[in-house]
């Protein structure tokens, strides 16, 4: 029995190291490394820088009658333009590739523009030969607004959207029409307008928590009117304007996002 058991354990010494090469040495590997997926979720905020232009109309109106004053009822266009800057802050909620959300920012702004032309005589259509004029000037000081948005990420680092909500913004007018004969009638306003905005941007998560986006926007603060009554005072001749406030924004933004 000795004899048998000493073979047995001589024959397994002998035959152990093949089988430790047969089965190999043992491998280890990492696991993949998962790069992070842009997360739009969340509070943002951040600051930006743009440029606007306008065609900020005014109508004057002859009264009572532009008959009375031989000169045509008239629009003059003044062409406004400017820099503007200011923050915005947000929410985002995302929905795989859907992301909406709610902006509001505050602007600075510079914007804004002025016009002259000769009147226009009624009986016949031709510029006043006696150099009476029309002028008008407007300002956007600032403006702000409150919107929607609503987009889809293109890719997970890219963002189109669509917005639009609220807008409001303060306001600067006045116009004057100078007769032949030293008379005026001049008139101004100086007040806070609330109206409307739309545009669309695309947002780009450049770095982790970091964003750049550039954004298109229309504002409209609608209308204002106002009489201008003649200098020197006479009650039966009048002046009336209609100032219109619409601007073309187009800006570039920098945002951080909490998520």
């Amino acid at each position: 029995m000795k004899r048998i058991l000493g073979t047995v354990m001589v024959t397994a010494a002998l035959t152990a190291p093949g089988l430790a090469a047969d089965l190999g040495a043992r491998t280890y590997t990492k696991a993949p490394v998962v790069a992070p997926v842009s997360n739009w979720n969340g509070f943002y905020i951040g600051g930006n820088l743009g440029y606007g232009w306008g065609d900020g109309n005014t109508d004057f109106s002859f009264l009572p009658t532009p008959v009375d004053f031989n000169v045509n009822n008239a629009t003059l266009g003044a062409r406004s333009t400017g820099v503007t800057g200011g923050a915005q802050l947000g929410y985002n909620w995302q929905i795989g590739s859907l992301v909406t959300g709610l902006e509001a920012d505050i602007q600075g702004s510079s914007i804004n523009g002025s016009a002259r032309a000769t009147s226009i005589i009624a009986s016949t259509g031709a510029p006043d030969p006696n150099g009476s004029f029309l002028t008008s000037e407007h300002k956007l000081s600032w403006f702000g607004t409150v919107r929607g948005r609503l987009g889809v990420t293109v890719t997970p680092d890219l963002l189109l959207y669509g917005t639009g909500g609220l807008a409001y913004g303060h306001v600067d007018a006045s116009a004057n029409w100078f007769s032949s004969v030293d008379e005026q009638a001049p008139a101004s306003v100086s007040k806070t307008k609330v109206g409307w905005t739309a545009g669309a941007g695309a947002e780009w998560m450049f770095a982790h928590n970091w964003s750049a986006k550039l954004e298109y926007l229309y504002v409209d603060l609608g209308s204002e009117s106002a009489i201008g009554d003649f200098t020197p005072v006479d009650p039966l001749f009048k002046v009336g304007y209609n100032w219109r406030f619409r601007e073309n924004i187009a800006r570039v933004g920098v945002n951080y996002h909490f998520n």
